[in-house]
């Protein structure tokens, strides 16, 4: 079973085209790794794929990379002005949308902890829409352990799913808030949460791997590193390799960050560079079989409860 546990839904379609800013952002996210593309050309592919109102095209493209299941994420800003009323009905599409596809797509919730209904907020979107998790993007403005961010956690330990929360420096963001340092309070004061940082910090991922090493509900995503994988292979293979020798393959899942790196490297290209990985490079580094399919989705599908 392969798993994606990091897709965006990104809620326009129907020939909406995406605002220039958050392009310009993507965009930059995908460039510095030193993959060139086109900006004409990643910004047709971005409004392609964002105008995907019933989830055929991500189910198409799944089924060309070999994906068996996607974690499909929705991101909550207060910033954004959105009423809690307009997040709830947000959701309901959402879930509602994803439930044509039985067994192919997951959804994970997401409330901003700093509106001051998102415990019940989160609590109906779990109990009545039936998500999968919590998701936070805590560069928008907010820490993950803060008061009001633990009386989301609350919920979210009592319902039995798990968080997770971005993790690291982006162009547009401010990157105190995602320092994964912060999730060392929730592990530990959650020991019974399971605690996915996305892309496991990018360049801070050795403080991820010092949390994780005696943090055992910490896991981390690879959202973001397959550029490496594909610009940098040896950096990403040396690294990869020093992770796994510490806390072992079992807390690493396969993550896309579709549709925003997808341009760049594409889902179907992400997996076959994790195949890859069990073929010895000129450094004399590989990775069993074994270490790659629960990477690739043995890990997710115990996080997730999928048979």
């Amino acid at each position: 079973m392969i798993v994606d546990t990091h897709y965006h839904f990104i809620p326009f379609s129907g020939g909406t085209k995406l605002p220039q800013g958050l392009i310009d952002n993507w965009y930059n996210a995908g460039d510095c790794s030193g993959i060139k593309k086109s900006k004409e050309e990643v910004t047709s592919l971005y409004n392609d794929y964002v105008d995907d109102p019933d989830f055929s095209k991500i189910i198409r493209r799944m089924n060309e990379g070999g994906i068996d299941v996607t974690v499909v994420l929705l991101v909550d800003n207060v910033n954004y002005g959105y009423s809690s009323e307009s997040l709830k009905k947000v959701h309901e599409r959402f879930s509602k949308t994803i439930a044509r596809h039985p067994g192919r797509l997951i959804p994970m919730a997401s409330v901003d902890p700093r509106r001051p209904d998102a415990p019940a907020l989160f609590r109906t979107f779990v109990t009545e829409f039936k998500m999968k998790g919590l998701k936070w993007h805590t560069g928008a403005g907010f820490y993950p352990n803060t008061q009001e961010a633990y009386a989301v956690l609350k919920v979210a330990d009592e319902l039995g799913v798990p968080l997770l929360a971005h993790t690291g420096p982006l162009p547009e963001y401010a990157a105190k808030y995602s320092q994964v340092i912060h999730l060392d309070d929730i592990a530990h004061d959650f020991p019974n949460l399971k605690i996915i940082a996305a892309h496991m910090g990018f360049g801070f991922w050795r403080d991820w791997l010092a949390i994780a090493t005696y943090k055992k509900n910490i896991y981390g995503d690879l959202a973001g590193w397959q550029l490496n994988a594909e610009s940098k292979p040896h950096l990403f293979r040396r690294d990869l390799r020093e992770i796994l020798d510490t806390v072992g393959p079992e807390r690493l899942l396969f993550s896309s960050d579709g549709p925003i790196l997808e341009p760049f490297v594409s889902n179907q290209h992400a997996v076959n560079l994790m195949k890859a990985l069990t073929r010895k490079d000129k450094n004399d580094i590989r990775f069993s079989k074994e270490e790659v399919t629960a990477m690739l989705g043995g890990n997710a599908a115990r996080i997730f409860g999928l048979t």
